[in-house]
């Protein structure tokens, strides 16, 4: 349960110290761990069934980073990519970076280039690591910014030889001392912003230590997790298998519930994370097979709304051991706000251990229960801020400290927090993110398109899913169709990113009064003319 201060207006989680030094580095501590059980199997690659314990993967975490530092003079600070699908090397490789203190930026393996150019040219890695088949893009994106960044191609062959050969130091290996890990960047993934474009988020050692203040037994999890390190849920995957002592089953086929439910069965798996859209066909598949899992017992959801009448149903096959746990979470936090350790109709839950939160007025009013608001939240570990960009960074914080999620929600009585809407503009599909912006640019490509403004409206087939609509003024004297921006916007971008909530045509677009686009009132256009349809 979250407590109210009622003298500040702030909800207070349980206040609890961590088990895991957060001034220590998050490698001078897995590497640790890892010794400490030898023998104990810690991560299965389902799709070629290699096997790894928890010394072969030290072994290989400490050879990544030694040929780090002397094959690619890779040191502390400079950044690494890994743009990179689940892979036997990918986990060794990520560690391997945390050893040396080399920031790994995470990028979908599927990125198209623009996407990749634009991530790149903010972190301007000194290596990427790759796939194959996104090595013609990478290199590509490297060539128009101008970087002479090294590749590897880390599915290949030749990877396993240069990154994971042997190393005479090896076995004397220390980890170096990196410095505040409060201040020292050891991942940063991607979020959006104000600007509606996405940002790279540093995230420091210390935030990927603190959050855990209690471990499970030794041996008795199994984790399965269909995200690459694109996605914040694998990162979290992984630190709670290694931090815990379990075996995580990593995949780069893509998901399908008869897939998932396969694993679950061959691993006897005990936690999964999948966000509400993938959780629907879960249920669905599980309902008409008349399927269950009794080793499942633990079913993490989050990054958009889950529907309490899907909660219902998948709880149904879940008991008696099992249940769905949904968290409220983001990128700049390094970790979940809150958790519904208590489910409550339509809330996320109560705020999770050392965070606080508040909720405040578009006047800077500090409001109380059952008053909704912005939902400003901070943790003792303070998110160090955007990378290569001040500007963004300052306007996330409060001057006391608070980051601004740009959410909208408020809490009840009993502290718990329910998200009513979203003040951001970014749209979800299929838990991907879009920025308007990047489709708005792209409509405006075509000639006699004067403006354009893109929202996201509700999908009426899946709740958690918003499908990106268009509005688009002509210029005087042409003439443009809402048949030929779909064809232009569906040849320009990936299928995540089409128009699927149609497009159309009005004499102008709704604005502030600062001239700027209003996009509240811009939505709720798009939704009446969409129920005119």
């Amino acid at each position: 349960m979250s407590n109210f201060d009622r003298k500040s207006k702030c909800w207070h989680g349980l206040q609890q110290p961590p088990i895991l030094n957060p001034a220590a580095s998050i490698g001078q501590v897995i590497v640790n761990l890892l010794e400490r059980t030898p023998d104990k199997v810690v991560e299965i690659c389902a799709d070629s069934e290699e096997v790894f314990t928890c010394r072969q993967l030290r072994l290989r975490m400490i050879r990544a980073a030694l040929n780090l530092t002397q094959r690619y003079g890779i040191s502390k600070g400079d950044v690494v990519c890994m743009a990179v699908e689940n892979s036997p090397r990918v986990t060794a490789s990520l560690l391997g970076c945390f050893l040396v203190g080399a920031p790994a930026h995470a990028l979908h393996a599927h990125f198209e280039e623009s996407d990749l150019t634009h991530l790149m040219s903010i972190t301007k890695p000194k290596l990427v690591f790759c796939n194959g088949h996104n090595y013609t893009r990478v290199e590509k994106s490297l060539a128009s910014i101008g970087l002479d960044a090294q590749i590897v191609v880390l599915d290949s062959a030749e990877a396993e030889q240069i990154v994971f050969s042997p190393v005479a130091s090896e076995e004397k290996y220390q980890p170096p001392y990196l410095g505040d890990s409060d201040k020292t960047v050891a991942a940063i993934v991607c979020s959006s912003g104000t600007t509606n474009l996405p940002k790279a988020v540093c995230v420091s050692h210390a935030q990927l230590i603190a959050p855990y203040v209690r471990v499970n037994g030794i041996g008795v999890e199994t984790f399965l997790c269909f995200s690459s390190l694109y996605w914040g849920s694998a990162f979290q995957m992984l630190m709670l298998a290694l931090f815990n002592g379990g075996t995580r089953i990593t995949t780069a086929k893509t998901f399908s519930p008869g897939f998932a439910g396969d694993l679950i069965a061959k691993y006897q798996v005990t936690t999964i994370f999948t966000p509400p859209p993938m959780l629907a066909d879960l249920v669905e598949h599980w309902e008409a097979n008349r399927l269950r899992f009794p080793s499942l017992r633990i079913v993490g959801t989050g990054g958009c709304a889950l529907p309490d009448a899907l909660r219902k149903r998948a709880d149904a096959l879940l008991r008696p051991e099992g249940r769905v746990f949904l968290g409220y979470s983001m990128s700049e936090f390094g970790g979940i706000i809150a958790l519904d350790m208590e489910p409550r109709v339509n809330s996320v839950g109560t705020l999770a251990t050392n965070v606080t939160a508040r909720i405040v007025a578009e006047d800077g009013t500090v409001l109380g229960a059952n008053e909704e608001g912005e939902i400003q939240a901070s943790y003792p570990h303070r998110f160090i801020g955007y990378y290569g960009n001040e500007q963004e960074t300052a306007h996330f914080f409060t001057p006391d400290g608070f980051i601004k999620t740009g959410d909208i929600g408020r809490f009840d009585d009993d502290g718990f927090l329910y998200i009513t809407d979203r003040k951001k503009s970014m749209i979800r599909y299929q838990n991907f993110q879009i920025a308007p912006a990047q489709l708005e640019a792209v409509i405006v490509e075509l000639t006699g398109v004067k403006q354009a403004v893109v929202v996201g409206q509700p999908d009426p087939k899946i709740s958690s899913n918003d499908l990106a609509t268009a509005l688009v003024v002509v210029s005087k004297g042409h003439s443009v169709s809402e048949e030929e921006i779909v064809a232009h916007v569906d040849a320009s971008v990936p299928d995540y990113k089409r128009l699927r909530g149609g497009v159309f045509i009005v004499e102008s677009l709704p604005r502030t009064g600062n001239d700027k686009i209003d996009r509240r009132q811009a939505t709720k256009l798009a939704r009446g003319l969409s129920q005119l349809c």
